[in-house]
């Protein structure tokens, strides 16, 4: 009796502490509790890693939906009390998402953690232990160099700070831009702001305010970490010649004079560098520390992912196992569709190009510095770094209390400026379709005056709710990637050949993956039936009456239009078409702003199962 009587105290024991953990019992994958939101970043995502997890995942019905880039938003939604199960976002920090970390998951203690280098997940973690957010793999950021430029006036390759500074003196010297990039984006200033100066960054001293500030502990900066960032910065300014003229050129005008040859060096990624065709001949190196040793890439996640609290032990096992395998190996792959991306976790190896030859000794031994990505330090390495540039700050002081001051600013929520009336869910019903996407689509259609509008449903972020938004919130409507909008004269068969088209084209920035990324009518209705492979389209009706096949009607497509619409268009024999001056986002907070409300959902699809 006493055995039993503490076999039965210890498997109680167990179950009690699985439901304690944040990850540590296995699914039952047979729950009836089977749909999970996923909120994308990206509509990108869609396109691979969305088919990833349904394969992995037969038995879940996924709702996905694309949102604006933005920690904010998921702010909002905790606010309303409507997060999504899955959440993903590029830019990020921890200090940004501290107001509802108790409303997601603790994954310090799960397995999906486990696999991640610790020196990585110190950036994710707050002062208490509690982790919430994973990051997956990461682009990495450096200094591009044109190797057989330098060649070319016998500088060899720098390895640390003051070889670096001299290559740039030697390069001014024979007319050579040293270095280029484009100061107007405040990307560009907040990375090489901390990619100049990770080594101090990364210092004892450095690890211990960058935890404190994403904490919520302190909203001012350290002189001790920090003054010597600002010091470097200003030697960095001086030594490569860079000027106010920096500020108005673009990316395109950078990658232009790196090739042809008017700049050696330039702050880049792999990806970019291969976009603008500047891979071949070049390097990436490090940001240079003052020996080799104290050498850094910078990183940043191709997202960061975590997960909305579930109380239900089987539902929080399944969205655990969910976790796990977005950041598998194989689920990485489908993220890094191309070369180049790094893995934060010690169980995957990804495909690197000759341009990343230097790179392996710094995976190896943990150098790459998850850059520090808050709203402030976008918005204010911005405004300093271009300060700095144009002498508005001449010393590191007056660029230390400039940015110093403007980070202990606590700006006031803003005002509220529009009253939504009527809420509506974004939930797919195979009788109507989805009321929230609906809603949008009718009211850009009405702005357009068009008579038929067609574009995806994951261009609408989720629920909208009813209630008070102010100006920026207005954003969290509609995914924050502009979408082209397509205006053109077709058929009604030609609407039919092409909604044919996209209902069945895959691996597209715009195909159709599940219920939750149909595409919407507005103006007209669909009728749909799932095949074995995705669907089909059975008809196309206005108020119940088919559309005449040659009768010609003004339209509007919503989507990519290089990516997918171009040739989805073409597939209908649409070839002349002109693109919307307004913007897809716009359109919506345009109207909203100008005191009318969302136009009423409308049954536009009828899906037969």
């Amino acid at each position: 009796m006493r055995k039993k009587k503490w076999i039965t105290l210890l498997l109680t024991g167990i179950f009690l502490l699985s439901l304690v953990a944040g990850c540590g019992r296995e699914s039952d994958k047979n729950t009836t509790d089977n749909k999970v939101s996923v909120a994308f970043w990206s509509d990108e995502l869609t396109e691979n890693y969305g088919p990833y997890l349904q394969k992995a995942f037969p038995d879940v019905d996924f709702e996905f939906y694309v949102i604006t880039n933005s920690t904010d938003y998921y702010r909002f939604q905790a606010e309303k009390g409507k997060l999504p199960d899955i959440l993903t976002v590029r830019r990020f920090s921890l200090g940004d998402v501290a107001s509802f970390k108790d409303d997601l998951m603790d994954l310090s203690d799960s397995r999906a953690a486990g696999v991640f280098h610790q020196s990585y997940l110190r950036s994710y973690t707050y002062s208490d232990g509690t982790l919430n957010w994973l990051p997956v793999c990461a682009e990495v950021d450096g200094i591009i160099v044109n190797e057989s430029l330098l060649a070319d006036h016998n500088i060899s390759l720098p390895t640390n700070y003051q070889e670096f500074t001299d290559a740039c003196i030697a390069l001014k010297k024979f007319g050579v831009r040293p270095f280029r990039s484009n100061f107007s984006a405040d990307y560009t200033c907040m990375e090489i702001l901390q990619g100049l100066s990770v080594q101090q960054l990364t210092s004892q001293e450095g690890r211990e305010w960058r935890q404190q500030y994403e904490s919520g502990q302190t909203s001012e900066l350290s002189e001790e970490v920090w003054m010597p960032v600002f010091e470097r910065m200003q030697e960095f300014i001086q030594y490569t010649g860079i000027d106010a003229s920096d500020l108005e050129t673009d990316i395109v005008d950078v990658y232009r004079a790196y090739q042809n040859q008017e700049t050696a060096m330039m702050r880049g990624t792999s990806a970019e560098a291969t976009r603008y065709g500047a891979a071949d001949g070049s390097v990436m190196v490090p940001y240079y520390g003052d020996t080799p040793d104290n050498n850094w890439y910078l990183t940043y996640p191709a997202f960061q992912v975590a997960a909305k609290a579930q109380e239900e032990p089987d539902r929080k096992a399944l969205i655990c196992d969910i976790l796990e395998t977005m950041t598998e190996p194989e689920g990485l792959r489908y993220i890094a569709t191309g070369e180049d991306m790094i893995a934060y976790t010690s169980e995957a190896n990804l495909s690197l190009s000759p341009m990343m030859k230097h790179i392996q000794p710094y995976i190896d031994s943990n150098r790459l510095y998850i850059r520090l990505a808050s709203a402030d330090m976008f918005s204010v390495s911005s405004q300093v770094v271009q300060g700095m540039i144009t002498g508005e700050y001449p010393d590191a002081r007056s660029a230390f209390c400039a940015f110093n001051e403007a980070m202990k600013k606590r700006d006031k929520k803003p005002a509220a400026k529009v009253h939504i009336d009527t809420g509506y869910s974004y939930t797919f019903d195979p009788a109507k379709g989805s009321p929230a996407a609906s809603a949008v689509m009718n009211s850009v259609r009405e702005e357009l005056g068009t008579q038929l509008l067609t574009g995806q449903s994951i261009n609408v972020s989720g629920d909208i709710h009813a209630g008070d938004y102010t100006e920026e919130e207005l954003r969290f409507l509609t995914m924050g990637e502009s979408i082209d909008i397509l205006l053109c004269e077709m058929t009604g068969a030609q609407m039919h050949d092409y909604l044919s088209y996209v209902l069945t084209a895959s691996k597209k920035r715009g195909s159709v993956i599940n219920d939750s990324s149909l595409y919407v009518s507005s103006g007209f209705e669909m009728e749909i039936h799932k095949t074995d492979t995705g669907y089909a389209l059975d008809k196309l009706t206005i108020e119940g009456k088919e559309l005449k096949p040659d009768e010609i009607y003004s339209a509007a497509i919503l989507g990519n239009e290089v990516l997918m619409q171009k040739e989805a268009l073409k597939s209908a024999g649409i070839t002349k078409y002109t693109k919307s001056e307004l913007a897809y986002e716009q359109i919506i907070s345009d109207r909203l702003m100008n005191g009318r409300q969302l136009a009423a959902p409308t049954d536009y699809i009828t899906l037969h199962l």
